[in-house]
């Protein structure tokens, strides 16, 4: 594709993260004042069992919680003030009534510095502008890290939406805070996603592959960035471009497979591959026949993709498309274009690190089950990711399939158990 210049396709959802991070960096105090809110309710069972209770008091649930923050992780960040805020409430009550509770923020850290807290007034106000504005971040991440659907043609409609979102509170002078938030945000936006003419043009050409916005999108877009120096027309016509260059490259490979598979037939059925060229009679006519091949080639280019871009653009409100469905229909009309789209939307938006991936981390079995053989704590292992794809209820019934796969643990189980346990029982004393 594009002879390997692009093979390398940075991860959306990590330069989300970065993204987001300068702009937390701005809301440091306030962010601080809320964690250390919620590690002291964290830090022990009575003082978690004492912020319950505060909770009742305010008609929550006695089993209510906050999750604590990741400093690694921004979208833990967000989770924990938005459930923070929910509380917020019971958090000022706990103030203006709970000492420990104040008395914790005048301890001093393992820094020798004083805690900051608890949240104020204008900390829940700034957090709560904050999450509202990290919403939209959040959805987003969520989309482009979809592992059973297609999320390439996601990416430049994702970027373009947040870019115009950024600007929207960078030029907003009512909240001079979340103004130099956004400003922050920006600057790193601009690093990564600022440049369309250095970008990896399959992120444009994915959304093009898209039959919902085909070349709309990205002239509509271009009129929404604000003070941008990009020509909507001239950007248009590279990235068509683009598109007729891999159509082309698509065409020659395709047309190289049908070769080899024909003289590969031809060698099965005995052909002895001779052919008229090499004397030079037929030379200027064999060149004649070239020329005109590559110009019938360059038509055939404009026929197909200016067919499909010129073609009516499917509807959104048609809520049972399936873009994999579509192409796989489409594949009689445009022949080229649907191996192309075959392998661009197989392209991830986000990637997961391989130490991730291959980490055990969190998948520890609980003392309840630390007797279980080592084969079932492998099954159990490898099987995680699987089983958290799946939609569970506890106040649903087990289908048969749940049964019999149940069943069939329980029997591998115990079979492992069995055979540990004669040889034990075989061992030499």
């Amino acid at each position: 594709m594009f002879e390997g210049k692009y093979l390398h396709l940075r991860c959306g959802c990590h330069i989300l993260n970065l993204i987001v991070k300068d702009g937390l960096k701005e809301l440091n105090d306030s962010i601080e004042s809320i964690k250390n809110a919620v590690l002291f309710i964290h830090s022990s069972p009575s003082r978690l069992h004492k912020f319950r209770e505060f909770a009742v008091l305010a008609k929550f649930s006695n089993t209510s919680t906050v999750p604590m923050d990741v400093k690694t992780r921004w979208n833990a960040t967000y989770k924990m003030l938005e459930v923070a805020l929910k509380f917020r409430r019971v958090f000022e009550r706990m103030a203006e009534e709970w000492l420990p509770f104040m008395k914790y923020f005048r301890e001093k850290n393992e820094k020798g510095k004083v805690r900051v807290g608890p949240p104020s007034h204008d900390n829940w106000e700034n957090a709560k502008a904050f999450v509202h504005f990290l919403k939209k971040f959040y959805d987003v991440t969520l989309e482009l890290s979809a592992s059973k659907t297609p999320t390439s043609q996601l990416l430049y409609q994702s970027m373009i939406a947040l870019q115009i979102e950024i600007e929207k509170k960078k030029n907003d002078n009512s909240d001079p805070i979340l103004k130099k938030v956004a400003s922050a945000m920006m600057l790193k936006f601009q690093k990564y996603w600022g440049e369309w003419n250095t970008m990896n043009p399959l992120i444009f050409i994915s959304n093009i592959l898209d039959p919902r916005n085909k070349l709309q999108m990205i002239k509509v877009s271009i009129k929404k960035l604000p003070a941008t120096s990009i020509k909507v027309q001239d950007f248009v016509d590279k990235v068509k471009s683009d598109l007729a260059t891999l159509w082309a490259e698509y065409k020659g490979i395709n047309e190289t497979t049908n070769v080899e598979r024909q003289s590969m037939q031809l060698e099965l059925e005995g052909g002895d591959g001779t052919n008229n060229a090499g004397d030079g009679l037929w030379d200027e006519l064999f060149t004649d026949v070239e020329a005109q091949n590559e110009e019938e080639q360059l038509q055939e280019i404009s026929n197909e993709v200016d067919k499909y871009l010129a073609d009516e653009i499917e509807k959104r409100s048609n809520q049972s498309f399936n873009l994999l469905e579509w192409w796989k229909g489409s594949e009689t009309r445009y022949p080229i274009l649907s191996l192309i789209a075959k392998d661009i939307f197989a392209i991830p938006s986000s990637t997961v690190a391989s130490e991730s991936a291959f980490s055990l981390g969190k998948r520890v079995v609980d003392p309840f089950r630390s007797s279980l053989s080592p084969k079932m704590v492998e099954a159990l292992i490898c099987t995680n990711d699987w089983l958290r794809a799946e939609d569970f209820s506890f106040y649903k019934d087990p289908t048969d399939d749940d049964l019999d796969l149940y069943k069939e643990i329980e029997e591998i189980e115990k079979n492992a158990n069995v055979t540990q346990e004669r040889s034990q029982t075989q061992l030499p004393v």
